[in-house]
């Protein structure tokens, strides 16, 4: 099913917070959600509520009309490629304070993908929307085939090389690159300091250092973002060279940390 909130997103806010807080009340789930994953870094959503001033009013139109030009074909593909039917879960397009672009979790009972608009604007992911949405049906379609809450997996951050290893090897599958996340000569830096990345990634898992800097849109590491994407997927293609795509997505989590060290050690 498809949660579609923009109607009423543009219909409510008139620029002010109170404004947008006047919409996402009428979703407390999802209001409720957004709370929760500024909470869990210790920070309240309040203090992010001057993020949307910051949106041009044409931007939000042309992400919704971006992301609902590319949906139909990907979500087709997903059904025909893995079996993955719109029974299976939802799909909620809002606008939020920038917690993702995209992100998959449980909502109304199935796990659902997440659209934030507002994210999509402001990282400019316009022409890669397809994509986006290719790389969170990738999430999906692991959560799918383990049957089980990815979230609860990725408590361990070491998860994270392969949840979002996984969900890039999907979007690689479907719309090929150039990723979403990519720009100039950000897939040549990542192969060229391959080396240099397995180590860092490694040093921190050691040293219980944080990852956040492989993944989050608010980082860099040795001045490039994202580079946990590209080594997650190296890490993907490693294990698809012993296991099948489907095997790859149920392994036990015990397997997967061994495996993931021996691929930093390689």
């Amino acid at each position: 099913m498809i949660f579609n909130t923009f109607q009423d997103f543009m219909e409510r806010w008139d620029g002010s917070p109170e404004g947008w807080i006047a919409y996402i009340s009428n979703y407390p789930e999802l209001f409720e959600k957004i709370k929760e994953d500024y909470a869990r870094y210790g920070a309240s959503w309040r203090d992010y509520l001057k993020l949307l001033d910051k949106r041009k009013p044409e931007e939000f139109p042309k992400a919704y009309e971006r992301l609902r030009e590319a949906l139909p074909k990907i979500a087709a593909d997903v059904e025909r490629l893995f079996g993955i039917t719109q029974n299976d879960y939802n799909i909620v397009i809002y606008v939020g304070l920038e917690n993702g672009a995209g992100w998959v979790t449980e909502f109304m009972g199935k796990p659902s993908i997440l659209f934030g608009l507002e994210a999509v604007a402001e990282l400019g992911w316009y022409d890669g929307i397809g994509g986006l949405i290719a790389h969170e049906f990738g999430h999906l379609v692991h959560w799918l085939m383990r049957n089980e809450n990815l979230e609860k997996l990725e408590e361990e951050a070491l998860m994270g090389l392969y949840t979002e290893g996984y969900a890039q090897r999907v979007e690689d599958i479907l719309t090929g690159r150039p990723w979403h996340l990519e720009y100039d000569g950000w897939f040549e830096w990542c192969a060229r300091n391959e080396r240099c990345l397995k180590e860092e990634f490694a040093r921190r898992v050691r040293k219980n250092e944080p990852l956040n800097p492989f993944f989050g849109s608010w980082y860099e590491l040795f001045g490039m973002k994202f580079t946990g994407y590209y080594l997650g997927y190296r890490f993907i293609r490693w294990l698809e060279e012993m296991l099948s795509f489907e095997e790859i997505a149920k392994l036990e989590k015990e397997m997967v940390r061994r495996m993931i060290l021996e691929f930093l050690e390689g």
